[in-house]
């Protein structure tokens, strides 16, 4: 994919898509597998997760484009869904980066090398769009604080 042929829109989007996705599916999981220690019933709540807040960003991203659009009448309705599907694919797809170690590993196993595949893959967005370390690194302490939040909660709210 050349980055350059994207509309403002669309890459606004994808990297939207992408952080959202990484931030809340390492937290959510990093969370769930301190608790939850059943393959497949964490597995089926990670792809859950996944799939339900995909839908949901792309549904948000259509919304708000087709507003916005509405606003200014005479605009074209067909980038709201380009824009939608860019921000639902990119976020299943950045998904998978923090639950592929699950998958490998299983949920106590595979927390640790999630974290920090995620936060290689948070500093590497944050750092792509305009070659700075300092967006790398906001990226990546924005997730560990996430990160943090879901480890706390599965702490002190243990299922059993």
């Amino acid at each position: 994919m050349n980055i350059k042929k994207l509309k403002p829109d669309q890459f606004r989007n994808i990297i939207f898509g992408a952080e959202d996705s990484l931030v809340t599916t390492v937290g959510v999981l990093f969370g769930i597998s301190t608790t939850i220690q059943d393959r497949p019933t964490f597995l089926t709540t990670a792809v859950v997760v996944i799939a339900v807040a995909a839908l949901s960003m792309g549904a948000g991203a259509f919304l708000s484009e087709t507003s916005e659009k509405e606003l200014k009448k005479g605009k074209s309705q067909t980038q709201p869904i380009v824009d939608a599907i860019s921000m639902l694919f990119s976020y299943v797809l950045a998904g998978f980066i923090p639950l592929t170690p699950y998958l490998i590993l299983g949920p106590s196993g595979g927390r640790i090398v999630s974290v920090l595949v995620t936060l290689v893959a948070l500093f590497v967005l944050g750092y792509l769009p305009g070659k700075k370390i300092k967006s790398g690194l906001r990226m990546a302490v924005i997730a560990g604080i996430a990160i943090l939040v879901g480890y706390l909660i599965g702490s002190f709210m243990p299922l059993e």
